[in-house]
C-alpha cells in the first residue's frame, strides 16, 4: 500500500510540474487559439449549472470519449444504453473540441455533453465527487491515473469499451509498467477488439479473469444504402447538384487536400459533372483547404457560407460528414496518406459506398486488413495511385457496386460486439 501511495504522490507531483511549466504556453493558446478556449472552464471542473442539474444526484453512465472517433464508437452503445435504461440519465465527456461538437451533434441520448477534467488531483475528484457516477465507460483506451482511482475508491464499476492498444501506445505504457501495473487492476472490465490487444493489456498489468475480447463495436452500425430520396433530400440542403457523382474526401489531412484536388482535376476532365465533398479533420484547417482550392481555381462553397453552383463543398463544420458519405460515389478516408494513423474506413461502408484510403492506417489495422483483403475497400501508396485508382472506380460502375457490396458484408459478418459489452455493462451495473 506504501509504494502505491508513494507512485501515486510521484505522478502527481509531475503532473502538477508539467502543468506549471505548461501555463505560459497554454495562456498564449488560449488567447490565440479557439479549440484550446472551448471548454477551458470546464477542464479546470467549472461546468454550466444547467448542465449538472440534469445529472447531478441522479448517479448518470457515464461515457468518455476522448475524440471524434470514439465519439461515433460510442453512439450505437449509448443509443442501446437510454433503451435499456430509460430511467437512467447519460453523461458524455471528451476531451478534444472536435470531438465535443460531434458528441453535441450526434448523440441526442445524452442528458449532457461535457469536457474532460484535467486530471489534477483536487479538480478530477471535484468533479467526480458532483457527478456521483453510477458507472464509469471508458471507451477504447485513455487511462487516467487519479480519475481511475478515486473511482475505484468511490466503488464506482469502471469498465474498457471497444479497448485498443496499438503499438506505439504499447510501447509508451510499458516505459510507465510500474504504474500501470498499480492502475489496472483497479478497472472491473477490459472489453478489448482483438486478441492482440486483451494479450498487451494482460502483459500491462490487467488481471486476465477481467479481460474478455469482445470484437470491435465499430463494426455495429445500421448497414444499408440510402434511398434515392433521402439522396435527393441531402443534395438539395448542402446545394448540391441535383444530379452527377459525387467523390467524398473525409477527415482529410494536411498534405492529403494536394493530392486529393490533383486527382480531382483530373478527373473533372472526363467526369464534367463531378462534384468533390472536402472535409479536413479539424475545421480550423478549413481555411488552409480553401487557399488550396482558390489557387487551383476550383468554385467551391462552404457549408458555413452555402452558394449554388459549386464544384467543390468546403465541409467546415462538425458533426456532417458520416451523413454525406451516404451519397457518395466513392470515398477517401484520410489521415491515412500521411504518416497520422488513419480514420474509420467504415463510415462509407455502412452505406455500400467503395472506399479508397491510405497506406497509414495503424490506428485500425484489423479493419484495413480485413476490407482491404475482402475488396470491401482498395488501399493506396500514395498520392498518384490514389489518383489512378479514382479514375478507375469512377470509369466503371460495376467495380464500385462489387466493393461496396463487399464492404457491407465485411460490416455484417463482423457485428456482434455491441451486444457482448451490453452484457458485460449489466453484469456491473447496479439495480
Amino acid at each position: 500500500m506504501r509504494r502505491i501511495e508513494t507512485i501515486f504522490f510521484l505522478y502527481n507531483i509531475l503532473i502538477t510540474a508539467a502543468v506549471i511549466l505548461g501555463f505560459p504556453f497554454f495562456v498564449i493558446k488560449l488567447m490565440t487559439t479557439e479549440k484550446y478556449r472551448a471548454g477551458a472552464a470546464q477542464r479546470l471542473g467549472f461546468y454550466p449549472p444547467e448542465a449538472l442539474r440534469k445529472i447531478a444526484g441522479h448517479r448518470p453512465l457515464w461515457v468518455h470519449a476522448v475524440s471524434v472517433g470514439e465519439v461515433i464508437a460510442a453512439v450505437p452503445l449509448i443509443r442501446e444504453l437510454r433503451l435499456q435504461y430509460p430511467d437512467r440519465r447519460i453523461l458524455v465527456t471528451t476531451v478534444t473540441a472536435t470531438g465535443n461538437r460531434t458528441a453535441r451533434a450526434q448523440i441526442k441520448e445524452a442528458d449532457a455533453v461535457l469536457f474532460f477534467p484535467f486530471d489534477l488531483y483536487p479538480v478530477v475528484a471535484k468533479t467526480i465527487r458532483r457527478i456521483n457516477p453510477a458507472l464509469f465507460l471508458l471507451m477504447e483506451t485513455e487511462i487516467w491515473p487519479n480519475c481511475v482511482r478515486i473511482l475505484n475508491g468511490m466503488t464506482v464499476p469502471i469498465m474498457v469499451v471497444n479497448g485498443r492498444i496499438s503499438q506505439g501506445s504499447y510501447s509508451g505504457y510499458r516505459r510507465i509498467r510500474f504504474l500501470m501495473a498499480r492502475l489496472l487492476p483497479m478497472i472491473s472490465v477490459f472489453s478489448m477488439q482483438t486478441n492482440e490487444d486483451a494479450e498487451r493489456i494482460v502483459a500491462l498489468g490487467a488481471p486476465g479473469e477481467r479481460v474478455v475480447n469482445s470484437g470491435n463495436v465499430k463494426f455495429d452500425r445500421q448497414v444499408h444504402p440510402l434511398a434515392p430520396e433521402e439522396v435527393k433530400k441531402i443534395r438539395e440542403e448542402y446545394f448540391l447538384p441535383p444530379t452527377g457523382p459525387i467523390l467524398v474526401a473525409g477527415s482529410t489531412h494536411r498534405g492529403e487536400e494536394s493530392a486529393l484536388v490533383r486527382a480531382f482535376v483530373g478527373l473533372r476532365e472526363e467526369i464534367a459533372d463531378l462534384t468533390l465533398i472536402l472535409a479536413p479533420r479539424h475545421p480550423e484547417r478549413s481555411a488552409e483547404a480553401e487557399t488550396l482550392l482558390q489557387e487551383n481555381s476550383l468554385s467551391y462553397q462552404k457549408r458555413s457560407r452555402p452558394e449554388k453552383g459549386r464544384t467543390v463543398l468546403l465541409l467546415d463544420t462538425v458533426g456532417e460528414l458520416a451523413r454525406l458519405y451516404g451519397i457518395a460515389a466513392v470515398a477517401f478516408v484520410g489521415g491515412s496518406l500521411v504518416p497520422t494513423g488513419g480514420h474509420n474506413i467504415l463510415e462509407p461502408a455502412i452505406y455500400g459506398v467503395p472506399v479508397v484510403f491510405g497506406p497509414h492506417m495503424e490506428n485500425f489495422p484489423e479493419i484495413s486488413a480485413v476490407m482491404a483483403e475482402r475488396r470491401g475497400g482498395i488501399q493506396v501508396g500514395d498520392g498518384e495511385e490514389l489518383a489512378a485508382v479514382l479514375r478507375r472506380l469512377f470509369r466503371d460502375d460495376g467495380e464500385r457496386a462489387n466493393i461496396g457490396q463487399a464492404g457491407m458484408a465485411v460490416m455484417k459478418e463482423n457485428q456482434g460486439s455491441l451486444e457482448k459489452n451490453l452484457q458485460l455493462i449489466a453484469k456491473l451495473l447496479p439495480r
